[in-house]
């Protein structure tokens, strides 16, 4: 099988930090396997996260819903990729394709809470950041999107007391972060 030996010298290449000569690789790989959806997505990733190749990323991404229209990773990495070209309306139609699956993963829920939030949808984000919590648990990341999110909707209550709880999860809160918390709190 030619496409084997392609993504072996695509690895090969990878290896060594060759990224641009990897992914050419996969990319005749795929020319020849277009229904391999983990190789669309492994494309799709080193484009959108190590190449910083956003219409690229999103390119691969499609190939791999048109392969699966259900993968929920491709759907992933279209919404960010779209999101970062500023194209919201593609971003939050794919991102919607990502957490519509019967348990949506941890990245696409967080990723989407995150663009919601860009966007000024508080509660879409809010609700994304609860069923995270229902499914990973909290986490510092998650505790102060939530928390960063009701001072924006100026609940300064609710803002108050989550940042509290950060204070008492337990969680390595760098010292910069801890101080802007205790700021907020009125504990400085």
């Amino acid at each position: 099988m030619k496409q084997k030996k392609l993504i072996a010298n695509g690895r090969a290449a990878e290896k060594k930090g060759d990224l641009e000569t990897a992914v050419r690789f996969y990319e005749k790989a795929l020319g020849k396997w277009p229904e391999n959806t983990k190789l669309a997505n492994k494309i799709s990733t080193t484009y959108l996260g190590k190449l910083n190749q956003n219409a690229k990323a999103v390119f691969f991404a499609k190939k791999a819903l048109k392969a699966d229209k259900k993968n929920s990773a491709a759907a992933l990495n279209a919404a960010i990729g779209y999101a970062n070209m500023e194209e919201y309306r593609q971003a939050q139609q794919y991102f919607d394709q990502s957490v519509n699956t019967g348990t949506p993963s941890r990245e696409a829920l967080i990723s989407y809470a995150a663009f919601s939030e860009r966007q000024r949808q508080y509660d879409a984000a809010l609700r994304l950041l609860k069923k995270l919590e229902e499914l990973y648990g909290q986490d510092l990341n998650s505790m102060v999107a939530q928390a960063r999110i009701y001072d924006s909707l100026g609940d300064y209550g609710a803002a108050r007391k989550k940042y509290k709880a950060i204070l008492h999860a337990g969680f390595r809160v760098p010292p910069d972060l801890k101080k802007f918390i205790l700021s907020k709190t009125g504990n400085n």
